[in-house]
């Protein structure tokens, strides 16, 4: 998925800030993260599953480039 997609699809979670929207990108290898905006702010906030940590974003900017690291991330074993 590229940068301008994973941007759009932040523009529209985060303009329903009033109500909650989750959106899930999912890779894979099964693991995921989960983006939401903090009701009534504008703060998107990303959810990992694999590490089970949560980060929080003021821009669309910064979530969507953090997105977008994590899905272009090779994982080795």
């Amino acid at each position: 998925m590229n940068l301008e997609h994973i941007q759009e699809t932040l523009k529209t979670v985060q303009y329903y800030h009033n109500v909650n929207i989750v959106q899930t990108f999912e890779k894979e290898d099964g693991t995921s993260i989960r983006v939401k905006c903090i009701e009534n702010t504008r703060t998107l906030e990303v959810s990992y599953s694999a590490s089970e940590t949560i980060e929080r974003y003021e821009t669309i900017e910064e979530a969507a480039v953090a997105i977008e690291q994590y899905l272009n991330l090779e994982i080795t074993t």
